[in-house]
């Protein structure tokens, strides 16, 4: 080891952490009793075959089924309570339990360090030498070309090697260099030759792959395999060429994907340094990747949720890849995150969250953090409205309000149809939110997350988008909280131009569905237009139960459906628990409203949303929203 850093530089320093704050001694309160309970019930099978981790979800309500270590064949819903018994469900859960093993063998590093029992260093090498013994004869069963070949999954494979490498690299001293060959032999290196040759997979899948391959060469001594890992069509410097974005975000536009292509590398780049291995490609790209999100987070420290990833998603989500980060490169922007992460006053509560080993090792105390004092350009939010072209998305800011606007495509993968999609955020609630979606084996994913029925855009003829188009910024307002953008062909023949102006407590938008040129504006078509929203919807319009206003793409999903016809102007509301949520619309003659339920990211968890519904050649819905407070 000849670089520049330890993993960690000072373990008495982590036991005084652990002294001196609260939330030092409840992470290690919290993980290891799970830890001792892993090593002392640890027992793999070769014969189980293990799966695709998206099928551990409810096959009723969709919510994540409950992971017993200790019971392979229950699996109980975490939402509705029901079981669910199914082939791939025992899969998923054999999933579970190898790359739980995996991840033990870091935790059970870091308490050997803290307190020398004996039983961690066993359990490693028992963990090591199940995977040693039986590298080639584990079976998986996966979707087609994802196929790993001991977790389930070639990604789950590269997960695993890297929290496999963590964990030995905080204990190397304790191995014998005849062990440490057997284990290079054995498993590392024909696993790191598989995760070199895989090809074809999903980019950020590639970058998870590559790294666990480049830190199996800097842990075993042998360099030829990170620059396999960076050199090549599917080599890391070719992903991030092709995929990093000129602002830093990653092209499949998810803040999930982002994050989660970013952390595999973070790792690399922690052994990098480690080892004394120079690779400045990664490292800016991984700098930037980090700094990105600071600028686009909403003032609570949420984020917007465009396309595939998981709902509800904030900085708390990514505490432990900016704990590593910042070990390896401290500045602002990654200090800044990190004081959004952590629950400070209601540590000691059920639920809180306080991090987790990332926090322990390498954090600290962020309670008194200040980042008003430093200056312009320190890499901190400045919170005005921005855009970034290459992405296609746009962030309106105007007093204790912000809009975030998704107008193009870069990728087809990972995306959602739902072009002009936008969410509108208040004080301190994201009020109207993109759900995101949750597993991708549920009917919910296929038919109402990924659909356009389900965000703030418009459907043409009950027909969910088809078309990804890049989009087009026709004019940004910084000063004024103002955007027009446009794109063509969303429908064969028609585009989209979508005009907003944010104001402190309300929004003007200007929705636009035009023909392109040659098209004939005299055929009618059927234009729906939707808003949905947090919180219990009222009116004064006449509403009377109706059928659903579609059968297909997502609208045979559509709850208490109810319309009015009208050609005058009309509002609805929403109640939220300290705000109103009012949408007023400027009337069209021949209009049909719509109101209706719609789910979010689980069958149990639904909102009101809001169709207008027009029948011509054209049309331009425009609306106003506006919000206030209602318990000061």
């Amino acid at each position: 080891m000849n670089g520049t850093m330890r993993m960690v530089e000072n373990w008495q320093a982590v036991r005084d952490k652990i002294g001196r704050f609260g939330w030092a001694k409840a992470i290690v309160d919290a993980f290891r009793p799970d830890t001792d309970r892993w090593i002392a019930n640890y027992a793999d099978d070769a014969s189980r075959v293990a799966g695709w981790g998206h099928h551990y979800f409810c096959d009723r309500c969709y919510a994540a089924l409950i992971f017993d270590s200790n019971k392979p064949g229950e699996h109980r819903c975490s939402g509705c309570g029901e079981l669910r018994i199914a082939q791939e469900a025992d899969d998923a859960w054999s999933y579970m339990y190898r790359m739980s093993t995996c991840s033990q063998v870091f935790n059970a590093a870091v308490l050997h360090k803290l307190y020398g029992d004996r039983k961690y260093m066993a359990y490693i090498r028992r963990a090591l030498a199940f995977l040693c013994d039986n590298y080639g004869r584990f079976e998986v069963r996966t979707p087609p070309r994802q196929e790993g070949r001991f977790t389930g999954c070639d990604l789950t494979d590269g997960v695993a090697v890297i929290w496999l490498l963590n964990g030995m690299e905080l204990v190397k001293e304790e191995f014998t260099s005849s062990e440490l060959e057997h284990y290079k032999h054995r498993f590392f290196i024909p696993e790191a030759e598989f995760l070199i040759e895989k090809v074809g997979v999903t980019p950020n899948i590639v970058c998870w792959m590559k790294a666990a391959a480049g830190m199996t060469g800097l842990f075993f001594g042998e360099r030829i395999w990170c620059e396999r890992a960076a050199e090549g069509e599917y080599g890391i410097k070719k992903k991030l060429a092709d995929g990093l974005l000129p602002e830093g975000f990653w092209y499949e536009a998810s803040m999930h994907y982002h994050f989660y292509c970013a952390e595999g590398m973070t790792y690399y780049l922690a052994f990098c340094k480690i080892y004394g291995y120079d690779f400045p490609e990664m490292e800016d790209g991984l700098l930037r990747m980090y700094r990105y999100p600071v600028h686009y987070a909403f003032a609570n420290g949420e984020f917007p949720n465009p396309n595939d990833g998981w709902p509800l998603l904030k900085f708390g989500n990514y505490a432990q890849a900016y704990e590593w980060i910042r070990n390896v490169h401290d500045e602002p922007a990654f200090r800044y995150a990190l004081s959004f992460c952590y629950d400070k006053h209601d540590e000691a509560l059920p639920g809180a969250n306080i991090g987790g080993s990332a926090r322990l090792l390498f954090g600290r105390d962020w309670e008194n953090e200040r980042f008003d004092h430093l200056p312009s350009g320190s890499g901190l939010p400045e919170r005005d409205s921005r855009h970034d072209p290459s992405i296609y998305f746009a962030m309106l800011r105007s007093g204790r309000s912000e809009l975030f606007l998704k107008y193009g495509f870069v990728l087809r993968g990972h995306s959602h149809a739902d072009i002009m999609n936008f969410e509108l955020f208040f004080k301190d609630e994201v009020m109207s939110r993109d759900i995101s979606n949750s597993g991708y084996g549920s009917d919910l994913f296929r038919e109402w997350q990924r659909k356009t029925i389900a965000h703030n855009s418009v459907m043409i003829d009950r027909q969910t988008q088809p078309n990804r188009p890049t989009g087009r910024m026709l004019a940004f307002d910084e000063g004024g909280s103002a955007c027009s953008v446009a794109a063509d062909e969303v429908y064969p023949g028609y585009g989209f131009v979508r005009s907003m102006r944010l104001h402190p407590n309300r929004l003007e938008d200007l929705f636009e569905v035009m023909p392109a040129a040659g098209t004939d504006e005299s055929e009618a078509h059927t234009i729906d237009w939707f808003f949905h929203c947090a919180g219990e919807l009222s009116s004064n319009l006449p509403f009377a139960p109706c059928e659903r206003p579609g059968s297909e793409d997502g609208y045979q999903l559509m709850l208490e459906t109810a319309v009015c016809g009208t050609d005058a102007d009309w509002e609805v509301r929403w109640e939220l628990d300290d705000k109103r949520v009012t949408l007023r619309m400027q009337g069209c003659p021949g209009t049909s409203v719509y109101i209706f339920k719609g789910y979010e990211h689980r069958l149990d968890l639904v909102r009101w949303g809001v169709m207008a519904r027009r029948v011509a050649g054209s049309a331009a819905f425009k609306a106003e929203y506006s919000w206030e407070e209602t318990n000061e």
